[in-house]
C-alpha cells in the first residue's frame, strides 16, 4: 500500500509543472464559406488550413455553405451555417465566447470546480456544464437552448422588471425567448432535437450520413440515463456515509479507458467534514466491467493476476484518504501553505482506504491506518493503531485492515473508529471504538515474504506481500492471506506508459498530469505453500480496480508544497 500511496501523492508531484493560464481556440475541421478575424477592427480572412489558431478576441463566421468545428481545451463547439461566434475570453478557469447570430452545439468537457464557461447571446449568458446542448440566436436577442445532457444556468442580459432573473435548465430541456421584453417559454426536448443534437455536426459528415448509427447512438444515450439514475443512487449512498460532507474545496472530472477498455468516469474531490479534517474522495464509475481473465497461470513472465470475478454493470470503486489534525484548518486554501510548514502541526491521524462499492449492501475494502506517536514525533502503522501495544524497540510491521463489510462501517473504517477485538488476546478482529461493535473485518502483519515486479521500460508494478491475520499469539496456516497489487501508469486510452512518455515529452508536466492515471487493481488472496494462490480469494471478494487522476492533488500539493515534506513518511 505504501508504494500505492507514494504513487499516486509523490509520483504526480515529481512532475514540477507550469500552469498555462490561455487556452488556444483551434479550428479543428471546417468546409465551406469559413472566415475568421484578428479583432473587432480587423478585416474578415479566409481560414488557410485545419488547425488554425484564432487568437483571444477573434470571431470565427461561416456562410451559406460553411461548417466548422472549434476545439477549446476538452470542449468542442460545432457551427452550422450562418453562423457567427466571438471568442471574448478563453483561459483554464474562465471562457466566454459569444454566439452573435446561427446555430451551435456544445460539449463542455474537463472543466474543474469554480471554472466557468458561458456563452452569450444578445438576450442572455448561458452558464455550461455538461455535453450536447444546442443553442440558436438571432441578433434581434431570439434564443434557444436545447439541453440533452448536463446543465445550464441562464442569466439575462438586461434583467426583466419582473420573474426571476436566472434560473437553471436541466438536462432534458427546451428553452425559448422571443426577446428580453416577452415572458421566456419552458418544454421538454422534442425528439426531433434529441435526434438533431445526437446526429453527427462535423464539417466532414455530409447530410446524408450525418444520421448514420444514430438508432444505436440513441440506444447508448437511454442506457446512459439509466445509468445516471443508478448514479445518482449510489452518490446518495455513498454521501450519506459521510453525513457531514459540507460543499466540496476542490473537484475534478475525467472520462478515459481503462487497461481493460472499460469507460470509466472519475470524479474526485476534496472536502473538509470538520474543521480538522482533510479527506479526498477518487470515485470511479463504469457502466460496464468486463469479465478479463489472463491466457496463463501466474508467471513471472504475465502481467497481473487471475481474475475470476465475471463482468459487472455499474461498477463503482473508491478510494479515500483522511487526515485528521491537531489544528483547525483554514477556510482560505492560499493560507494553507503556512499552515503546513507549521512546526507545531501535527497529525493525529490518517487512513488510505480502497474499496469496491458495487454491491448495495457489503463493500469489499483494504486499508492502512497511522496514528501520532508522540515519543517518535512521527506517524506510525504497526500494531498499535489497532490498540495492541508494541514493544518501543520492535521495528514497524506494517498493518493492513480489510475485510467485506456491511456498508454503514465503512464511516468508521474511514475515520479510524475501529481496534482489535480481544486487546489482551488479539483474534484478529475488528470492532467499533464507540459501542464495541463487530465491524467483520480483520487486521494483519506483514511478514517480510513478498515479491515486486517492475517494467523494464513500461511504468507498471506488479507486487505480492504475505500477512499474517491478527490472531498472533496462535496463528495457524488458515491465518496467512496475501494482499497482491498491480499499479500501472496509463493513458486516457488505456495504454501503459512508457518512461519516454514523461522524460521524452516536450509537454508541460501540467499536460501530462492531464493524459495521465494511475490504475490500481487490488486482491486479498489465499496462502497455498508460501505462495499466492491465484485462484482463490481470501475474503470470497473479488478485486478493487481504481483509476486515480492527479487532477485535485497536483494542484492541492502545489499550494503546499513546501510544508508537505513532514507527512511524505
Amino acid at each position: 500500500m505504501r508504494y500505492f500511496i507514494n504513487l499516486l501523492f509523490f509520483g504526480f508531484l515529481s512532475i514540477f509543472f507550469i500552469f498555462n493560464l490561455f487556452s488556444e481556440v483551434i479550428v479543428s475541421d471546417y468546409v465551406g464559406d469559413v472566415k475568421y478575424r484578428k479583432n473587432s477592427f480587423s478585416k474578415w480572412e479566409d481560414i488557410s488550413q485545419k488547425g488554425f489558431i484564432i487568437p483571444d478576441g477573434g470571431a470565427v463566421k461561416t456562410g451559406s455553405d460553411g461548417k466548422a468545428k472549434i476545439l477549446i481545451d476538452k470542449s468542442t463547439i460545432w457551427l452550422k451555417e450562418n453562423t457567427a461566434i466571438e471568442c471574448e475570453v478563453t483561459s483554464k478557469y474562465f471562457t466566454s465566447i459569444g454566439l452573435v447570430y446561427g446555430k451551435i452545439k456544445s460539449s463542455i468537457l474537463g472543466l474543474a470546480r469554480k471554472s466557468r464557461f458561458q456563452i452569450k447571446t444578445v438576450s442572455a449568458v448561458f452558464g455550461i456544464r455538461g455535453t450536447d446542448i444546442m443553442i440558436q440566436s438571432s441578433m434581434e436577442g431570439k434564443s434557444a437552448i436545447d439541453v440533452l445532457f448536463g446543465e445550464v444556468e441562464f442569466v439575462y442580459t438586461i434583467p426583466p422588471k419582473k420573474g426571476p432573473k436566472n434560473f437553471i435548465i436541466t438536462q432534458g430541456m427546451s428553452f425559448y425567448i422571443e426577446d428580453v421584453e416577452k415572458p421566456y417559454n419552458f418544454g421538454l426536448i422534442t425528439k426531433e432535437k434529441e435526434r438533431e443534437i445526437l446526429s453527427n455536426w462535423d464539417p466532414s459528415a455530409s447530410e446524408t450520413n450525418a444520421y448514420e448509427g444514430i438508432d444505436e447512438r440513441e440506444k447508448k444515450i437511454n442506457r446512459l440515463k439509466n445509468f445516471i439514475a443508478y448514479s445518482n443512487e449510489i452518490n446518495y449512498e455513498f454521501n450519506r456515509f459521510t453525513y457531514k460532507e459540507r460543499e466540496s474545496d476542490f473537484e475534478a472530472g475525467r472520462t478515459l479507458k481503462d487497461l481493460s477498455g472499460n469507460t470509466v468516469r472519475v470524479d474526485q474531490r476534496i472536502i473538509r467534514p470538520d474543521a480538522n479534517t482533510l479527506q479526498m474522495f477518487n470515485i470511479v464509475k463504469r457502466e460496464n466491467y468486463k469479465n478479463y481473465e489472463y491466457a496463463t497461470s501466474y508467471s513471472s513472465n504475465r502481467n497481473g493476476f487471475l481474475y475470476n470475478g465475471g463482468s459487472v454493470p455499474n461498477r463503482l470503486d473508491s478510494f479515500i484518504i483522511t487526515f485528521n489534525f491537531n489544528k483547525r484548518l483554514p477556510v482560505n486554501i492560499n493560507d494553507w501553505q503556512g499552515f503546513f510548514s507549521d512546526s507545531s502541526l501535527k497529525a493525529n491521524w490518517a487512513t488510505f482506504v480502497t474499496a469496491n462499492m458495487t454491491s448495495a449492501n457489503k463493500i469489499f475494502f483494504v486499508g492502512e491506518a497511522y496514528k501520532y506517536n508522540t515519543l517518535r514525533d512521527e506517524l506510525i502503522n504497526n500494531t498499535e493503531v489497532v490498540g495492541v501495544p508494541q514493544n518501543s524497540n520492535e521495528r514497524d510491521n506494517d498493518v493492513v485492515i480489510t475485510g467485506v463489510i456491511e456498508k454503514t462501517f465503512l464511516d468508521d473504517i474511514v475515520n479510524f473508529n475501529f481496534q482489535e477485538k480481544n486487546l489482551n488476546d488479539p483474534t484478529g478482529n475488528l470492532i467499533r471504538k464507540s459501542d464495541g461493535k463487530d465491524i467483520n473485518a480483520i487486521w494483519g502483519i506483514k511478514t517480510g515474504e513478498g515479491f515486486e515486479i517492475n517494467g523494464d521500460t513500461k511504468l507498471y508494478q506488479i507486487k505480492g506481500d504475505k500477512y499474517l491475520k491478527g490472531d498472533i499469539q496462535n496463528p495457524s496456516d488458515n491465518d496467512y492471506f496475501w494482499l497482491t497489487q498491480e499499479n500501472y501508469l496509463i493513458s486516457n486510452s488505456g495504454k501503459i506508459k512508457d518512461k519516454s512518455d514523461i522524460t521524452s515529452s516536450n509537454k508541460t508536466a501540467g499536460e501530462i498530469i492531464k493524459e495521465t492515471a494511475v490504475q490500481s487493481i487490488i486482491y486479498v488472496k489465499k496462502d497455498s505453500n508460501n505462495n499466492v494462490s491465484n485462484d482463490d480469494y481470501f475474503l470470497d471478494a473479488q478485486n478493487i480496480d481504481n483509476v486515480i487522476i492527479g487532477d485535485v492533488p497536483f494542484y492541492v500539493f502545489e499550494k503546499i508544497s513546501t510544508g508537505v515534506n513532514k507527512f511524505k513518511d
